[in-house]
């Protein structure tokens, strides 16, 4: 496929009865046995570009499959760095450019439409980055705190499982909203690096 890659259909195509060529019916898949009384269909799976950045309630989040930390640490050179700081920072990368790609030329065997790079920029810094790599796995804050970079790693290698992460992000306590409310605060601190556990599982 070639990146940046279109929004897949999540709606299952019937043509004469059957499902039309190239559709995913994930709508279908997904909502099958979860029928409401009233045959309301609430959708719980949403099929987005590659790369995107989208917004869950009051978090931002930015999601790309590109191999983009591999490649950026095959053509870096650094040293004296701090113990444990390379990932984070071959990360940092992606934000302060504000893109999901920011290497040029790309990478040998990268499939880049050059035409739509516009597409790969990001409209603004995400709360959480995933970056799916097979460099070594990590969830770490980065920018101070603002956002937390996601390294999920591969779900398959070669004939073996991979690895996978799993993300619980919890509301902003009531008292600190209640609080800028009676104070009229029009923004406050998310505290997203207090909010989000995030669990690097092996199958």
């Amino acid at each position: 496929s070639v990146y940046p890659q279109p929004p897949l259909v999540d709606l299952e195509v019937k043509t004469k009865g059957a499902a039309a060529f190239g559709s995913l019916g994930l709508h279908a898949v997904e909502m099958a046995g979860r029928e409401t009384s009233t045959g309301n269909r609430p959708k719980r799976v949403h099929c987005v570009s590659n790369p995107c950045t989208l917004r869950i309630n009051d978090v931002t989040i930015g999601v790309t499959s590109s191999d983009v930390l591999f490649h950026i640490s095959s053509d870096e050179t650094n040293a004296n760095l701090p113990p444990g700081s390379r990932l984070a920072r071959i990360a940092e990368h992606l934000l302060h450019q504000r893109s999901y790609y920011p290497l040029f030329p790309p990478a040998k065997g990268a499939c880049l439409d050059l035409a739509r790079y516009k597409e790969w920029e990001m409209p603004c810094r995400p709360d959480i980055l995933i970056v799916p790599s097979r460099l070594a796995t990590f969830a770490k804050e980065v920018m101070g705190g603002s956002t937390i970079v996601v390294n999920p790693g591969e779900l398959t290698k070669g004939t073996t499982g991979g690895t996978y992460a799993v993300m619980d992000v919890h509301p902003m306590e009531r008292e600190g909203l209640e609080k800028a409310v009676r104070e009229g605060d029009e923004e406050m601190e998310h505290g997203m690096k207090d909010r989000v556990r995030v669990d690097i599982k092996r199958i």
